[in-house]
């Protein structure tokens, strides 16, 4: 048996065990109950963990609709779906080695799982783009966000006047979240000022449940699904940077910025 310990205590150490092995048998203690001498792995929860996810990537059989040139067809079909949306997906793989620099991020496993749900979400939702915003750990769950453009569309519902249409505002990107990237994502509501000022006077521990009711002093009037929209919006403004000379403040409408284009001359 060989034991490694540090420089500056293996004296101590020695004579601990020393002493373990000496009294073990007066006290009925095994080896085992003191000193660990071998490292066990149990590889069954994540084998089945990663059979589980090869099954959902897998998904049922497909049945056959005709001979190989029906199979074919299928085929190039799905070849040709493959290609559009996937290109309005910023690639989190290649961002992941950046990340990496500054000693963060999700692994390359990870990351490609990322990107795959994403590609996913980009062909199911018709965003313009998406980009991955980032990860928000819950206390039962995880929420996996996803950033990206919609088309304004039609309003869901009476919508407050002093709300921002879909494009514009703290409304211009459209989120979705998703607690695995193997089911589907959600999209999160549209923010109101309301939602905004309430997220503001309280603090919440996210459970990673969307229809959750929060109940704080102040009231929030709304479930965590808008607490985690409001919260996601000031996350944005305070990590926005925006350098000088590059956008200008609309003069029709003091609420809107464009680009900064200089004059001639």
């Amino acid at each position: 048996m060989i034991l490694h310990f540090p420089g500056d205590q293996a004296l101590d150490k020695l004579e601990e065990v020393s002493y373990l092995l000496k009294h073990q048998q007066a006290n009925g203690l095994k080896m085992d109950d003191f000193l660990q001498l071998e490292e066990i792995h149990n590889y069954n929860q994540v084998a089945a963990s990663l059979q589980g996810y090869i099954d959902k990537i897998q998904g049922p059989p497909k049945k056959k609709a005709g001979g190989e040139g029906a199979e074919g067809e299928e085929g190039g079909e799905a070849e040709a779906a493959e290609v559009g949306p996937i290109n309005n997906v910023a690639d989190i793989i290649a961002d992941q080695n950046v990340y990496q620099w500054a000693g963060i991020g999700f692994g390359e496993v990870e990351a490609w799982r990322i990107q795959k749900s994403l590609k996913q979400l980009a062909k199911e939702s018709g965003a313009g783009f998406i980009r991955f915003f980032g990860k928000i750990n819950g206390t039962e769950k995880d929420y996996y966000v996803a950033e990206g453009s919609l088309d304004a569309g039609e309003e869901e519902g009476e919508k407050p006047a002093s709300q921002e249409p879909r494009g514009q505002g703290v409304n211009k990107n459209v989120y979705w979240v998703t607690d695995s990237l193997l089911e589907k994502w959600t999209r999160l509501p549209d923010l109101s000022p309301n939602d905004v000022k309430a997220a503001r006077q309280i603090k919440v521990l996210l459970s990673g449940d969307l229809e959750r009711p929060i109940f704080t002093n102040p009231f929030f009037f709304g479930k965590e699904k808008h607490y985690l929209r409001a919260q996601i919006a000031r996350i944005v403004h305070s990590t926005t940077i925006v350098p000088k000379g590059l956008y200008k403040v609309n003069e029709e409408n003091k609420r809107e910025i464009e680009d900064f284009v200089p004059e001639e001359g």
